[in-house]
């Protein structure tokens, strides 16, 4: 009585590797989720390949705490505040982002004439938006050692009237989409995607930036980012004024 027959034994030791194994194909993605794709994203561009993995829900690590690998989240939409004698935008642009940021000025009526970025992209028409309230104000724009604009942010960077991008500082583009309609005809929703992308080039005319920019985010697949080199940001009219 309670002895396992040889079988049983058998299909036990299977079960319990396969748990095992489950076990440690868990554990390695936890270990690899917030780290392989992260240090290639967050490395300035001259230490890693210029088209890298788009983690947009990922900041770099804390340059308060040197040596520590984790990674933290990026906020859901952006934060807006004031420290170190600049505007603060901080996390994903998120639709109504454009809206909120211009009540929080009319109501804060920050003295500070710098915006410093910290955004891994996200709506495209409330960057834009964002970037010509930027312009609108006089301020200028920076992505500081440690920080990220990616996807929609560099349109957030173009509103400035200086553009400045840190040494240490990534900056990024892709493919990005205006939000999917499965209710239009696909030639309207073409329509409307084209449409969109004139706006956007119209934008980046007004704000100075050179249109070349829409090809370095035009041949990147959207779960990708491609790096722009600092000496490319400035032949590009993307910073007026390179750092470091």
């Amino acid at each position: 009585m309670g002895l396992l027959s040889s079988p049983q034994k058998a299909i036990r030791a299977v079960l319990a590797s396969q748990v095992l194994l489950a076990g440690a194909i868990v554990g390695l993605d936890l270990m690899r989720s917030p780290g392989a794709a992260a240090p290639g994203l967050f490395a300035p561009p001259a230490q890693g390949p210029s088209v890298r993995p788009y983690r947009p829900d990922l900041r770099a690590p804390d340059p308060s705490q040197p040596g520590t690998p984790a990674m933290r989240p990026m906020p859901e939409m952006l934060d807006f505040a004031t420290a170190e004698d600049a505007i603060q935008l901080t996390g994903r642009i998120a639709a109504g982002d454009a809206d909120r940021f211009a009540a929080w000025l009319d109501r804060n009526r920050p003295s500070e004439t710098l915006v410093r970025l910290d955004s891994s992209g996200g709506s495209v028409s409330d960057a834009v938006a964002i970037g010509r309230t930027i312009r609108s104000a006089g301020y200028m724009t920076e992505v500081a050692d440690g920080a990220v604009c990616l996807s929609a942010c560099p349109y957030m960077l173009a509103g400035g009237a200086a553009r400045v991008v840190a040494q240490g500082g990534v900056v990024g583009v892709h493919q990005h989409y205006f939000g999917q309609n499965t209710i239009l005809p696909a030639f309207m929703a073409v329509n409307d995607l084209q449409r969109a992308q004139a706006g956007v080039m119209d934008y980046l005319t007004q704000m100075g930036v050179d249109l070349r920019l829409m090809t370095y985010a035009l041949r990147t697949p959207p779960e990708e980012i491609n790096i722009l080199d600092p000496a490319v940001m400035v032949e590009l009219r993307l910073t007026t004024a390179p750092e470091g």
